[in-house]
């Protein structure tokens, strides 16, 4: 049985495939693929584009769908041998079960806590319901990966350069008052080495993805034959890039010392992307995955300007998902 978890377990010609599956649904909208097949929703995390393109890319496959938020259902517990004494009430593993037995499909959103580092590098959440469900699961995002995010991403940049290969990204740093998951800087970032694309990730210091995020990214590029660099120097980071993609994402000293993390955060508050910042660029175009918060991690003049495309690269999320759904049936029924 298929789930689909994270981008880089497909081949490039995989992703490739989805990619043009994803331009023809936009073009060719409704369908029956999914008829007679019911699928549910679990956002354990807030969420409006995701929630809409799937609820959306489902009906206009025929499909019919059911949406659960984390106040609709019983307090989840995840690790496997807990003692459930606490708040927790069902345990993935017998949610996963019946869920089985109502559905075709089962869709979980569930972030980083950022409470316990373990918990969140092992994805348990996701993992307990892959490993339990007898239908295939799609991750609509963790706490490591936003692979639906990725493929939309790369969608946007193939429409906005035409491919892959040695184009220029720049995947930026960004200040926020809370410290976020890093699903998101971890799927583009293994998205674009895995195309072959010129990545640069731009951070302070403190702000370091995982070095196992690190080593797999490093590993897309020697498949591929892109490049991938590191550069704590926003200004030069910019440079003749041809996309800032930027995001926010909190510290790994959260972990261990919440209080110093956000310390160490507000200090890079000048890391925004700016008409300044937009201009070292070679007249590169903006993407965010939304939602930003304006004036902090973007000003209101770069995301009103023409240069934006974070709206473009939000709809583009419903094609591929039809397309991600399309590609979870077609195997999981031969």
């Amino acid at each position: 049985m298929r789930h689909y978890y994270r981008l880089t377990d497909l081949a490039i010609e995989q992703i490739l495939d989805l990619l043009d599956r994803a331009e023809h649904h936009r073009h060719n909208p409704r369908s029956e693929t999914l008829a007679r097949k019911e699928f549910v929703l679990i956002f354990l995390n807030p969420s409006l584009r995701t929630r809409a393109s799937f609820e959306v890319a489902i009906r206009h496959m025929g499909g019919g769908v059911t949406t659960l938020g984390a106040d609709a259902i019983w307090p989840l517990e995840a690790q496997p041998g807990t003692v459930m004494d606490q708040q927790q009430t069902e345990h993935v593993f017998e949610a996963a079960l019946v869920l089985s037995r109502y559905y075709d499909g089962i869709g979980v959103r569930s972030l980083a806590r950022g409470q316990s580092r373990e918990e969140d590098l092992q994805d348990q959440v996701l993992a307990s319901f892959m490993e339990r469900a007898q239908v295939p699961v799609f991750n609509m995002e963790s706490a490591m990966y936003h692979p639906c995010q990725a493929l939309g991403d790369l969608l946007t940049v193939r429409d906005l350069l035409g491919g892959f290969k040695g184009r220029r990204l720049t995947i930026t740093w960004a200040y926020h008052p809370r410290a976020l998951p890093m699903s998101v800087p971890n799927s583009i970032l293994l998205a674009a080495c895995k195309t072959g694309m010129d990545v640069t990730l731009a951070h302070p210091p403190e702000f370091a993805l995982t070095t196992g995020m690190m080593e797999l990214a490093h590993a897309e590029v020697e498949r591929s034959g892109g490049a991938l660099r590191v550069c704590h120097d926003r200004c030069e980071a910019l440079k003749d890039t041809e996309i800032v993609y930027a995001k926010a994402w909190g510290g790994l000293g959260r972990y261990d010392d919440p209080a110093r993390e956000a310390e160490e955060r507000d200090r890079y508050r000048s890391w925004i992307v700016d008409k300044d910042a937009m201009s070292r660029t070679r007249r590169a175009f903006f993407m965010h995955c939304l939602p930003v918060r304006r004036n902090v991690v973007v000003t209101d003049e770069v995301l009103e300007s023409a240069a934006s495309k974070v709206i473009h690269q939000a709809e583009n999320r419903l094609h591929v998902q039809k397309a991600i759904l399309e590609w979870l049936y077609a195997w999981n029924e031969r």
